[in-house]
């Protein structure tokens, strides 16, 4: 998030503040471009999306094990628990809402897809399996 990034939480009535802090340190700076595309995402989507992670501070266990930080710590990614065919439906969604970067675990109990949409230093577009 840049200093100039002001979320008016408002904007986006299925999702806030509370779920998108970041659980280790309790700060949320999420994007406003990227809360925008979401809220779009949830609008074309018309079902609940659980997020399981939204913003990461880099002091995040997660975030801290890597060699630079990743996408959650810029607000500009979440993990939503989806499996089967809503998260087929949800992928083709977020593709055509702008949505570049996608990580996705279909397996075990814990399925999610990652939604980003990138952040410095961070290929894109890319895809990838947990």
């Amino acid at each position: 998030m840049r200093a100039t990034d002001v979320i008016d939480w408002r904007k986006y009535p299925n999702f806030s503040e509370s779920e998108m802090k970041c659980k280790h340190t309790g700060l949320c700076y999420m994007s406003a471009d990227f809360m925008d595309a979401l809220q779009q995402i949830r609008l074309a989507y018309g079902k609940p999306m659980v997020v399981t992670s939204g913003y990461r501070s880099p002091l995040h266990p997660e975030e801290a094990k890597k060699e630079r930080p990743g996408e959650h710590t810029f607000g500009r990614a979440v993990d939503i628990a989806v499996r089967g065919g809503d998260a087929v439906e949800l992928l083709q969604i977020a593709l055509a809402h702008g949505i570049t970067r996608i990580g996705v675990n279909q397996k075990g109990k814990s399925r999610f897809l990652h939604l980003g949409m990138g952040a410095p230093g961070l290929p894109s577009p890319m895809i990838w399996s947990y």
